[in-house]
């Protein structure tokens, strides 16, 4: 039968939520996530379909764009907003909702030049020009400085500190990762430049790109990001980082442009 009226049927959900659900991307089959409400699906088949219903989704707003040399949009990213297709999320996303908001042909897919995970708020590239994205990620590493805040709790007792602690490239069943004597190189520069109680405010510079690698960091020293559940940090109203400075320099790009961005009104600590 189609896969829209297998899954109302195996769930016991409405045609209209199963629609919903496979328009959002959380459904599966085999294994692989399926957007074809007709498509066919036979005994034997494994259906998997993850709801999204309590998940509150910040939506794009015009001014979020604040610079931009087509193909080349920058946006002022907030907290609780997908950078990029995800896990179960395929509507909803940056790329789409900027997409559709700059009325792109659909020949020009618009893909993030780095990433931001959806709890961190800030600076965010993005190129609609394949060949530009892969000749910015290229050079990427050398050619590009970026600078964080992060408020932590507990408060650090140093001043300043290099942390170069290796990051292994797996999460652990609860999507987390950790520092490993054998994983991969990673180098962060924090420095403390506000104390308010057993609270701090820090001033981010990584040196290198890992996945998480600042909630890591901080979390290995014993002072987690404030709202940082995942990795140990208090509960809070936000993830507290944020991408407050981007500087790209030639050959990424034809000439060196740099970017400050102070975190909006959620920024209460």
């Amino acid at each position: 039968m189609r896969l829209d009226i297998a899954i109302a049927e195996c769930f016991a959900l409405s045609r209209r939520r199963t629609r919903r659900a496979i328009d959002e991307g959380g459904v599966y089959l085999n294994g692989k996530r399926c957007r074809t409400a007709g498509r066919k699906v036979t005994r034997g088949d494994r259906l998997r379909v993850v709801l999204l219903d309590h998940e509150q989704l910040t939506p794009f707003q015009p001014e979020q764009l604040i610079w931009q040399a087509p193909p080349l949009y920058l946006i002022h990213k907030r907290s609780g907003q997908y950078a990029q297709e995800a896990l179960h999320r395929s509507v909803g996303t940056l790329p789409l909702e900027i997409a559709n908001h700059l009325q792109l042909p659909a020949s020009e897919s618009l893909r993030p030049v780095h990433r931001l995970d959806r709890d961190t708020s800030g600076l965010m590239l993005l190129s609609s020009d394949p060949q530009q994205l892969q000749q910015l990620q290229q050079h990427w590493q050398h050619c590009v400085n970026k600078r964080y805040l992060a408020v932590v709790s507990p408060a650090p007792e140093w001043q300043q500190q290099i942390i170069e602690l290796p990051i292994d490239k797996r999460r652990d069943r609860q999507g987390r990762y950790h520092t490993s004597p054998h994983g991969r190189a990673c180098k962060t520069e924090a420095t403390c430049i506000e104390r308010r109680g057993t609270r701090a405010l820090l001033r981010l510079i990584p040196h290198t790109g890992r996945t998480h690698q600042l909630r890591v960091h901080l979390a290995a020293l014993g002072v987690p990001i404030l709202g940082d559940i995942r990795y140990g940090g208090k509960a809070h109203t936000r993830l507290m980082l944020h991408a407050e400075k981007l500087r790209v320099t030639p050959p990424a790009l034809a000439e060196e442009i740099g970017w400050t961005q102070p975190p909006e009104e959620d920024w209460q600590w």
